[in-house]
């Protein structure tokens, strides 16, 4: 029926709730949105209004869906099913599934695991703090062999002194390869053209946590008074 300018449509929607998850949650949230829209005290025109945008809505959205790509709308019309389904999973999920046509970035990657200049710079500057201790502490080796015979120092104090040595050269690989591999992220920072295809591959990674471990034991050499 048609009466000016407008158009009404009438469709049945048949669902069958013991049998499709999809289907009862259909009806569950159609349900709730009716009590909603009766109980919200607003006038009965307004309701209605209301009622008549939201069934547009959605029908025009699925039927847009529809024309674009069947598959991902019927997709899309079944994953209403998953109660706790969010927006970027199911983006994630209609990707794998090849049912669009660009990649969505992942939830996760809200949280950006590039360095900014600064904390590169930051890093930098910890790594060569780091070398230049252990450096300076191996450059000492005679000084502290006296220091050892002047003091008398028990052989047990001997053999934690000689454990000591090759923690700090080991420390000193360490940091010298960690000195590396930020070198090498820095410039990966200038060429982001070159980086990018290979984020979703095995990039790469720094552990922040692994800076600082080095330094502590330093300091910890330090205040059993050998230096």
């Amino acid at each position: 029926m048609s009466k000016g300018q407008t158009s009404r449509v009438n469709f049945s929607l048949y669902l069958s709730p013991a049998q499709s998850q999809a289907d009862l949650r259909t009806m569950t949230v159609l349900q709730q949105l009716h009590r909603q829209l009766k109980q919200s005290g607003s006038d009965r025109n307004d309701v209605n209004m209301e009622t008549r945008t939201f069934h547009r809505n959605v029908y025009l959205a699925g039927l847009q869906l529809h024309q674009l790509n069947p598959q991902l709308c019927h997709h899309v019309a079944e994953s209403i099913g998953r109660e706790h389904l969010t927006l970027p999973e199911l983006a994630e999920e209609l990707v794998r599934c090849e049912l669009l046509p660009v990649e969505i970035p992942a939830a996760s990657s809200a949280q950006n695991t590039d360095f900014s200049a600064q904390q590169l710079e930051q890093l930098r500057q910890v790594f060569e703090q780091s070398i230049t201790e252990v450096k300076t502490i191996e450059s000492t080796p005679s000084a502290v062999s006296e220091t050892i015979q002047a003091e008398g120092i028990s052989a047990e104090q001997q053999a934690e002194f000689t454990h000591l040595r090759s923690e700090l050269a080991r420390m000193s690989k360490l940091l010298e390869q960690q000195n590396l591999q930020l070198q090498q992220l820095r410039l990966s920072q200038r060429a982001p053209a070159v980086v990018e295809p290979t984020r979703n591959g095995n990039a790469e990674e720094v552990d922040l946590a692994d800076i600082a471990p080095p330094t502590e034991k330093m300091k910890k050499i330090r205040q059993k008074g050998i230096f």
